[in-house]
């Protein structure tokens, strides 16, 4: 699910400020509760509905300044959403991605918690 979910975010909305800024510190992934994974499925559900919003309009655009201009819009908008979840900072939401890249168990983990929220 979190892969499939990582392929529909793919394309201009990913190389924006959002997903894009280095965090600050990464935490192990075995350190990560489910409460706090339970807060980033939450939040990147968020984020793929605003993704879903703004990527057909971006990819239409008729060029790239105002393809630049759309984006910098979803990106404010995919950082308010996560701003709005619960138990998760934008921080924390950037080093779960970085971890997850990396790491099997932990998308394993985050696939399970966004297939139980997307079945309810």
């Amino acid at each position: 699910m979190f892969a499939n979910l990582s392929r529909r975010v793919a394309g201009p909305l990913l190389a924006l400020t959002l997903l894009a800024v280095a965090p600050q510190a990464v935490r192990a992934a075995d350190e990560l509760t489910d409460a706090k994974l339970q807060s980033f499925a939450t939040a990147v559900l968020a984020v793929n509905d605003v993704v879903q919003k703004w990527q057909p309009q971006i990819q239409q655009a008729g060029d790239e300044q105002q393809k630049q201009a759309m984006a910098v819009q979803a990106n404010g908008e995919m950082q308010t959403a996560v701003e709005q979840t619960q138990g998760i900072t934008v921080d924390e939401y950037q080093n779960i991605i970085q971890l997850a890249q990396n790491d099997q168990g932990l998308r394993d983990r985050i696939d399970g918690l966004l297939s139980k929220m997307v079945q309810k």
